[in-house]
């Protein structure tokens, strides 16, 4: 299976708003459907932990598209600052033998991070509870979060 071998699987998000509920549903995406109209991000699995991460980027990407908003440098530092209560790992070029870095600046589009430096990743798990704190600071509304378990 080619997103065990690549170590990610794409999880496109699809949004609905209803009045002041807003659902939202993840589905693994093969690669050859990835179009980049789409809302696409990456599970990326670590083999040291042998655990799913997602990067602070996709995350933010993610947000974006919740509250349809380009967010400004500032803003993007704020949320930041916010997920870091979830308590992310820093993958860092600055460990040349660190493989789980060098697999997240391997990926093609779409791709988990925008560019070669430091990155920070969370568990995939926690990213219901990390979009529902974000959001929560912009918008009031009640969510139903569907994840497809891998």
């Amino acid at each position: 299976m080619e997103e065990f071998s690549n170590r990610r699987r794409l999880v496109k998000l699809s949004r609905h708003q209803e009045d002041s509920v807003l659902s939202l549903k993840f589905s693994p995406l093969a690669t050859d459907r990835y179009d980049e109209t789409m809302t696409v991000v990456s599970c990326i699995l670590n083999d040291a932990t042998d655990e799913c991460y997602i990067t602070s980027v996709d995350i933010i990407f993610l947000l974006e598209a919740l509250i349809a908003s380009k967010f400004s440098v500032e803003e993007k530092n704020r949320i930041r600052r916010n997920l870091e209560g979830f308590k992310p790992v820093t993958v860092s070029k600055s460990r040349v033998s660190d493989p789980f870095f060098a697999l997240i600046m391997s990926y093609p589009p779409p791709r988990p991070r925008n560019i070669e430096k430091d990155v920070k990743v969370f568990p995939w798990r926690l990213l219901p509870q990390a979009l529902q704190k974000i959001v929560g600071k912009y918008v009031r509304v009640s969510y139903s979060v569907t994840f497809i378990r891998y």
